[in-house]
């Protein structure tokens, strides 16, 4: 008889099923909690009695009402994990109750919990708003967003069912049966995206059947009985008012709240260099869902990543709960904190001398920044806003100031920024303003390219190491090279110099490196200098190392060769030809190129797939012209983004025009050994001086 009622109650649901079956997501407004106070405490209570057809599992408290109980007939301890609340009297299964040792009498708390289950049943009934189906709905496969949803009539669960917390553990999901809840064989009540069963309360006016098989959650809360047609699964309660429960080979869990735990990310801005920056200029997020700082955001238990809009110029820390990569991993029930400091970086002023001819060197020309004393090629950390370059200049030589800074020396700066200027000092031929040579010195030109290895320390601090590589790309040997780094003090030549001369010849490549330890994201600046024929040459490359961080910075290199490198007295037209390359490991976008002293710059190939970026294979390249009538130091900038980084590049090149007579210098970085070269120079001249005096005396006697 029992398999033929299961059957029949399978046969109806099925057929409903059919007739009126609803399939898809639906959805509503959200429910309220349910309250179960000490009713809570029980996987199953019972009204009258709790019958267990075949050995079941329980996990959680047993309780039967003392003022209604009837019997408790065959459940025993080996069932049971907790324990079970009867009356004097009411337990008959297994062994007398004296001797029963998951058993204790508490009509006290039995009174109490029936009582607030009675109160949790009310509140679930009235729960709104509510979707209201129609008399006998069946929920077919279908998916269900939390709310209430409620029958006059019954309910009845054909198929799957799912409920989608929608990523909230605190969802509350609410069933109204007005009078029978029941399931077919075999269905399953799925949770995802955080509801929990704890969360699910079916309230049923009448009595709830499981069937055969089945995979329920919640918390069933009936006024009359709570059957299980045999083996089913329940995570959740069986709470029954006025009836029994009954059991057969059933596994109940009762379902416990895992209780969300709770993240506050809270930012921190230190604008210790001149920034401006505020905490809502870095908008703050969890998995990428925006938070608002110093405001506890539920979550869910596990992995979390935090994050934030960066501002260029400052350099991010992650501190508090969270490692230093902005991971966190949450454990439900608790309480962390992490944050985000943003340190405004000094911004570097790099202010480079360059020398023209005459006897001086660049140590003979003093320079400054806001009046304090600085060194050539070596960055200088200050303040963020308006500055001033300077320099004790030399009688007999011109000043030029280039770069970033503007004519008389002034430079505005930003945080996190790198700047270069340029004080170009070239030799006045003592001889007067209108004197001039025939022949011309040709300038050196180089060129510096640095890539850190690694570029990023995703963990934290760690060694970094530097690869300089140097190039002579002009059309003279260059002597006296040096080789600054303004945070890596031991920069060691490696090799490169093929014959030994001590000299860069446009044939060879000079290699040296510098290790250092980095214990934040840096960015610092090397500065290579040589001589030739009296003139000094410089070059200067940037990069930067992020730590902490998983991101990988940008690397970018632009070169310049000036046509010609020297003109005659009087001036001409030169033609710069610049070489944006990418020596890094990640594309380049937003590329820009300007000269201060020549514009426009016009593109004339290299993007060779066309996709506007700058990929680590190609070179792209420029033009300018511009006419010259003196000697002129210019400065190219090369900029790009990638990554959320902007990494920038510098190319430092000069042109002689006629007019200057340099001299070797006496002291300092003194250039080769040319001397012979300026002798003959002045013995030619004087001998074509004295030529043409004798060939005019000698017209004037005839």
């Amino acid at each position: 008889m029992k398999k033929i009622r299961r059957a029949s109650l399978s046969i109806a649901v099925l057929v409903i099923a059919l007739a009126f079956g609803l399939t898809g997501a639906i959805k509503v407004r959200a429910a309220t909690a349910v309250n179960l106070n000490t009713a809570g405490n029980f996987a199953v209570l019972a009204g009258s009695a709790i019958i267990d057809s075949s050995p079941s599992t329980i996990v959680g408290n047993v309780g039967l009402d003392p003022n209604g109980g009837a019997s408790i007939p065959a459940l025993t301890c080996g069932e049971i994990t907790g324990t079970l609340y009867d009356n004097d009297g009411l337990y008959t299964g297994g062994a007398a109750p004296g001797s029963v040792s998951c058993r204790t009498t508490d009509a006290g708390l039995l009174t109490t919990a029936k009582s607030d289950l009675l109160s949790a049943y009310g509140v679930a009934a009235g729960e709104t708003p509510v979707t209201t189906y129609p008399p006998v709905h069946i929920f077919g496969t279908e998916t269900l967003t939390p709310g209430v949803y409620n029958d006059p009539s019954s309910l009845a669960l054909s198929g799957d069912l799912t409920l989608d917390g929608g990523g909230d553990s605190n969802a509350i999901f609410v069933f109204q049966a007005g009078s029978t809840l029941t399931s077919a064989s075999n269905i399953h009540v799925n949770l995802i995206n955080g509801a929990q069963a704890c969360n699910v309360f079916w309230q049923v006016g009448t009595s709830a059947t499981l069937g055969t098989g089945s995979h329920f959650q919640g918390n069933i809360l009936a006024d009359q009985s709570i059957t299980d047609n045999g083996g089913s699964t329940v995570f959740g309660r069986l709470l029954a008012m006025n009836a029994a429960v009954t059991l057969d080979n059933t596994h109940l869990t009762k379902a416990t709240c895992a209780v969300a735990p709770h993240l506050t990310v809270t930012k921190i801005v230190n604008n210790t260099h001149g920034g401006t920056k505020v905490v809502s200029d870095f908008p703050l997020f969890i998995d990428g869902s925006s938070v608002t700082s110093g405001v506890a955001s539920t979550t869910t238990a596990g992995l979390h990543t935090i994050s934030e809009t960066s501002n260029t110029g400052y350099a991010a820390t992650f501190g508090g709960d969270c490692s230093v990569t902005g991971t966190i991993n949450l454990i439900a029930g608790t309480s962390k904190f992490c944050t985000i400091t943003n340190d405004d970086v000094a911004p570097q002023l790099t202010v480079t001398k360059i020398v023209v001819g005459g006897s001086k060197s660049v140590s003979d020309f003093p320079l400054f920044v806001d009046g304090s004393s600085v060194t050539s090629g070596i960055a200088t950390t200050t303040n963020a806003g308006s500055h001033t370059i300077s320099e004790t200049s030399g009688s007999n030589y011109t000043s030029a100031i280039g770069g970033d800074c503007s004519a008389d020396g002034a430079i505005t700066l930003a945080a996190g920024s790198s700047k270069l200027c340029t004080i170009t000092n070239t030799f006045i031929n003592p001889g007067g303003a209108g004197a001039s040579v025939t022949s011309i010195p040709v300038p050196p030109l180089i060129d510096v390219v640095k890539v850190p290895s690694p570029l990023a320390l995703p963990l934290g601090p760690g060694m970094v190491k530097y690869t300089y590589t140097l190039h002579n790309i002009g059309t003279v040997p260059v002597s006296n090279i040096t080789m600054i780094d303004d945070s890596c003090s031991s920069t060691t030549f490696i090799s490169g110099d093929n014959n030994n001369d001590a000299k860069l010849d446009t044939s060879e490549t000079w290699t040296y490196q510098c290790s250092t330890m980095l214990s934040q994201t840096h960015t610092n600046t090397v500065v290579a200098t040589g001589w030739a024929n009296g003139i000094s040459a410089t070059d200067v490359a940037n990069a930067t190392v992020v730590v902490g961080v998983p991101i990988v910075p940008p690397l970018i290199h632009v070169t310049k060769v000036p046509n010609p490198l020297a003109l005659l007295a009087g001036g001409g037209l030169v033609t710069y030809t610049e070489k944006i390359t990418n020596p890094g490991t990640v594309a380049l976008s937003n590329v820009q190129l300007s000269d201060d002293k020549c514009g426009p710059m016009k593109y004339i190939s290299g993007d060779t797939n066309n996709d506007s970026k700058l990929d680590t294979n190609e070179t792209w390249t420029y033009t300018c012209s511009s006419n010259l009538s003196q000697t002129t130091t210019n400065t190219a900038v090369a900029t790009g983004e990638a990554n959320g980084l902007t990494v920038k590049d510098f190319a430092i090149a000069t042109v002689v025009v006629a007019g200057v007579v340099p001299k070797l210098p006496s002291t300092g970085f003194a250039p080769d050994n040319s001397s012979t070269m300026w002798i003959a120079l002045l013995a030619s001249l004087a001998v074509v001086f004295a030529s043409a005096y004798v060939v005019s005396r000698n017209k004037a006697r005839s």
